[in-house]
């Protein structure tokens, strides 16, 4: 009976020891069932973490949709904004401080957070998820799968925690803070005068644009302002206050060769305009004498003189770009020269009581004499000395005078008398018909010339007699290719030993006769 019990045992404990191991068929099945369990679990997982966030950003877009309620009620404008970033920028605005006083909207300062953000992105992820858009003709935030600029999430960004994005004047409010009396009463206000506080009326805003429009451009009290660091995708932190980080500015196009004063043989035929602006966001436009703006084709532009070209870089995503300055460049001609003849005369003299005068214009030398040389000794005897003052202008020719370039305009001789009894001029006038051949016109100038005697003492200097050159600058003035041109005098002495040069006065030592120069030049306002 044991050895039968202990027989058994050994039997169930060979069966117990075989049951215990596992074929190669029972692994693979149990290995593929727990592939699938875990691959059932991760996509449980994913789907739970894309149905949060898809939830997250469905209670974002009702937040920011109340809040575009607000903003619009309160007289703000979202007129021509396009991506969710630029809306939300504009909505970090708050009315000046100077109409907080007077506003009895909904709100006077900011509505969104500075550090607001919107994730950008132009394609759905990999699993399709719906991303918000904004619908520019409703003025509203939705929800939507597809293609297009959305943002698949919104954020606080710290790096905008300092941006300051500035204030906007907005709609005034139906009814104002009545000023004239003391205490919270409310008025009608001027834009709506006709208010009844006793028989209310529903108010009723304007409401958006009704259709999409391709061509429609921002409102410019609405659009924000440009970022002058460059900057873009929501803005900048800790470089500054950026007014509005959203937007950049495209670079101003280089237009080569740069304006300017040319003489005549340097003179360009054509000119160029270059961009680095990326083609796919801009279109590079260019006016000639403030006409209409047009594309630049990339040919050269021909150049006529005083000719003003301007180039910018005008942007055709103005929901991310802003379109350049305006670089203006202006091309100038000096004419190839001056060519002609003058002839002088003399008139219109001034002195004391017993001025004494003698002229002889010629259309050759013209001579100007003044003062009485004869000195009273009584008894009817005079003392005759015999020589008075003389002023003679002799005109030179000039042929192909370039612009800004000195030249002989014509000689004087000044002799310094000897007169008596106040009777020598102070004053007298050059007039100098100008008869030029180039450019073929005739133009009459006037010299001033001022005169002054001085006592004779032993110090030669101090004797000498001054002739002034009042307008130096004289009234002569001719255009020619938009450039205006002035005739300029100058004094050059030809001979030390009888005169002397001290800006615009030349002084004769008494009984000399100077030999002098009266110098010129055209020059050009540019």
């Amino acid at each position: 009976m044991i050895a039968a019990r202990v027989t058994a045992l050994r039997s169930d404990v060979r069966s117990s020891h075989c049951r215990g191991g596992f074929s190669l068929l029972e692994l693979i099945i149990m290995i593929t069932i727990i592939g699938v369990i875990v691959g059932l679990g991760a996509t449980l997982l994913t789907d739970d973490s894309d149905s949060a966030r898809v939830a997250k950003l469905q209670s974002d877009v009702a937040t920011l949709n109340q809040m575009v309620t607000l903003y619009v009620a309160d007289g703000g404008s979202l007129a021509g904004l396009t991506t969710p970033q630029t809306v939300i920028d504009k909505m970090k605005r708050s009315r000046p401080q100077s109409e907080w006083q007077q506003h009895v909207g909904i709100v006077s300062g900011r509505l969104m957070d500075v550090r607001l953000r919107a994730q950008m992105t132009t394609q759905p992820d990999s699993s399709n998820n719906p991303r918000a858009f904004w619908d520019r003709t409703k003025q509203r935030f939705f929800m939507r799968k597809g293609a297009g600029s959305a943002a698949s999430d919104f954020y606080l960004d710290e790096s905008l925690a300092s941006a300051d994005f500035g204030t906007e004047k907005r709609t005034k409010s139906v009814v104002t803070f009545n000023s004239s009396n003391s205490g919270w009463v409310w008025g009608a206000s001027p834009s709506n005068p006709a208010a009844s506080y006793l028989d209310p009326q529903p108010f009723t805003s304007p409401a958006p644009g009704t259709a999409f429009n391709p061509t429609e451009t921002a409102d410019p009290s609405s659009t924000p302002p440009t970022d002058p660091g460059g900057g873009s995708g929501g803005g900048s932190g800790g470089g500054g206050t950026p007014t509005q980080p959203t937007l950049a500015l495209l670079p101003i196009p280089i237009i080569s060769p740069v304006g300017g004063t040319f003489a005549f043989s340097n003179f360009p035929n054509s000119v160029s305009i270059s961009s680095s602006a990326p083609p796919e966001v801009s279109t590079l436009m260019y006016s000639i004498n403030g006409g209409a703006w047009q594309e630049y084709t990339g040919s050269s532009i021909p150049v006529i003189p005083a000719m003003s070209l301007q180039a910018r870089n005008e942007t055709t995503r103005p929901a991310e770009y802003a379109t350049s300055f305006i670089n203006t460049q202006t091309y100038y001609r000096l004419t190839s020269g001056f060519s002609g003849t003058g002839e002088g005369s003399w008139g219109n003299a001034l002195g004391g009581s017993n001025l004494v005068t003698t002229i002889q214009n010629s259309s050759t030398t013209s001579t100007f004499k003044s003062g009485n040389t004869k000195l009273d000794l009584g008894n009817g005897t005079y003392l005759d000395a015999g020589v008075e003052n003389s002023l003679s202008f002799t005109p030179a020719g000039f042929d192909k005078i370039t612009p800004n370039t000195w030249f002989d305009f014509g000689a004087l001789q000044i002799l310094n008398g000897t007169t008596f009894y106040n009777s020598e001029a102070t004053g007298v006038t050059l007039t100098v018909n100008l008869n030029l051949t180039q450019p073929a016109i005739s133009v009459t100038t006037y010299i001033n010339l001022g005169l002054i005697s001085t006592t004779n003492t032993s110090d030669r200097l101090a004797s000498a007699d001054i002739v002034q050159l009042i307008n130096p600058t004289t009234d002569f003035t001719v255009i020619i290719d938009g450039v205006q041109y002035r005739l300029e005098l100058q004094w050059v002495s030809l001979d030390s030993s009888t005169s002397v040069v001290q800006g615009n006065n030349i002084l004769v030592y008494e009984g000399a006769t100077a030999s002098a120069e009266l110098r010129a030049r055209f020059t050009s306002n540019y």
